[in-house]
Parts: C-alpha cells; structure tokens; sequence
C-alpha cells in the first residue's frame, strides 16, 4: 500500500562508503545535480576533494567534479537520507556514530551484502532502517577510480513490513533520476533471499576456483560448488519461511551464466588483497541459520572454514 502524494524531491543524502558500489552510485548521484555529499576517509577523501570521481562505466568513461566530501560521519548535518555502503563488518561503528547525527525523518538505507545488516544498524539508531540491495559490478581502482562492467545498476529497497509511503516513493524518484535503476519492494525479504542466493552462490565458486565466474562456472568442480551451495541456500530459506517461485535454482544460476564473466566476487577481491571478508554476513549467516533448523549445509561449512582459515 502506497502512503501519500510524493511533492519534494529537494531531499539532503548522504552516502557512507566510497568503495566500488559507493563510488559508481554517489557519483551517478553528484552528476545528476542531487545534493550528495560522500563520506570518506584517508587517501579517497584527499582525491575525491581534489579531482572529483572517474567513472569508467560500461557506456563511457565521465569525471563528476566538483563532488562534496567529508571525511567524519560527526559532520553530517540534517539527513533526508543515508545510503550505508560500507562493508558489513563497519556497520555497528558506522551506526554509533548516526545516532547523534540523524533525525527522526532520516530514512537509512543499507546496501551491504547479507540478510540482517538493517537489523544490525536498527540496535544503535532510532530513526527507519530499510534493507536494501544492489546489482552492479563495480570495482575501485584508484582512491578515486571506479570501474562498472555491464549493464544494471540496480537498488531495491523497501520496509520489512511491506509498506510503502511517500518519503520512499521521493526517494526512489531521485536515484531512478541519477539513472539508477531504483525499486522500492513490497516483499524485500523476499528480494534479500533472492540476492543471498545469487552471492553466496556466486562467492562460494569464484573462491574455490580463485578466478572470475566465467572460469569457475567452465570448471566441473567449482560448477558442483555452485550448484551444491545454491541447493543448500534455498533449502535454508524455505526453513525460514521464504516461499521462493519453483524455477529459483535455474534463474539464479541462469544470472550467474549471463553475468559479465570476467567479474570476481568482492569476497574474492577482498581475499586476494589480504583485506577483512565478509565472510560471516556471507557464509557465516547461513551455517548459523542451518544450525537453528537443524539443517546440513556441508559444502557451505567447508567454504566458511576455508575462508576462516585463508583469513587467519
């Protein structure tokens, strides 16, 4: 049910998190004219400052200059909306530092991989926390650099509770015009499982196979992983209560087939580059989800353990 008539579209944003997804989408923003302002820190700060964003993009490349940029999530000042960008594992620090900059109108949005990263923000700040989720390949090359391959540029976001009202209805107006391809969702659990399916999937074959997933999905082995883990997850989410349609496992790998096969997942790009993982957002959250149905999940154990090891 949508609340409301939308009538301002003058709206004060603020995006946390200048990686590959922060950057492509915050500079898609400081183009279109939105007032944006990104929050960043040490040497993406200094450039972003200096010299604006480059966008290498799939249509072209642009540099969006001047672009607006604090270094402190403290000097944030009245907030329509917040876009949390930053990796799962920065959410509760990230989040201690909004209460005292937030309002009772301020709407946050996350965009982290995962289930629960609105659930985690919700413990530490009293403004409306919805979930969200992208689709996009897009990687930071540069302190100030990013390049996005192929063609979505998705953001779906919505309240757990289905409804729908007129500030997410402005929202979604002012990133589709930033040519963002923005939905707010009446079933966003539904689209986060659907989301969960695709990464944790896709994660699992191009660790395993420590490539691209156009060759983990060409190897047999790497293939079985994707397919194993793919078959756990949905099992998982049915013990959830998710009610996925019954053609979920073909579509889902039908997208990893079809996505640009030279793209690595960001769990491999953070593992080759000896950086923190999301691995418990990831891998973490459905052995943890297994084990309170009383569900077996091997293949997607054994990853986790992997992965907990490579990062040890």
């Amino acid at each position: 049910m949508i609340l409301g008539k939308i009538d301002n579209l003058n709206m004060k944003i603020y995006l946390i998190g200048v990686g590959g997804v922060g950057g492509f989408y915050g500079g898609l923003l400081a183009e279109s004219g939105a007032d944006v302002t990104l929050v960043s820190r040490g040497e993406s700060f200094v450039a972003i400052r200096k010299s604006g964003l480059v966008l290498n993009c799939s249509d072209g490349e642009r540099r969006v200059f001047p672009v607006k940029v604090i270094e402190h999530v403290s000097e944030i000042i009245d907030p329509d909306l917040i876009i949390l960008a930053v990796k799962s594992y920065n959410l509760e620090e990230v989040s201690r530092g909004l209460e005292r900059v937030i309002n009772d109108d301020t709407i946050v949005i996350t965009i982290q991989n995962g289930l629960e990263n609105d659930m985690v923000v919700s413990r530490h700040i009293h403004c409306q926390v919805l979930p969200g989720l992208v689709l996009v390949a897009a990687s930071k090359t540069a302190p100030n650099k990013v390049n996005q391959r192929g063609s979505q540029r998705k953001l779906v976001f919505g309240a757990r509770s289905g409804e729908i009202t007129t500030k997410m209805r402005e929202v979604e107006s002012v990133l589709k015009s930033a040519g963002i391809d923005a939905h707010v969702s009446e079933s966003i659990t539904q689209e986060l499982w659907k989301k969960f399916l695709f990464v944790l999937s896709f994660a699992s074959a191009t660790v395993v196979q420590m490539g691209p997933i156009g060759e983990a999905l060409n190897n047999p082995q790497s293939l079985k992983v994707y397919k194993d883990v793919l078959r756990e997850t949905i099992t998982v989410g049915k013990g959830e209560g998710i009610e996925f349609e019954p053609d979920i496992f073909d579509v889902t790998l039908k997208g990893a087939l079809d996505f640009d096969p030279l793209t690595k997942s960001s769990l491999l790009v953070d593992i080759q580059n000896h950086r923190q993982t999301e691995v418990e957002a990831l891998h973490g959250v459905l052995v943890r989800l297994a084990e309170r149905y009383n569900l077996p999940v091997p293949v997607t154990y054994s990853i986790y353990k992997r992965i907990l090891k490579l990062r040890g």
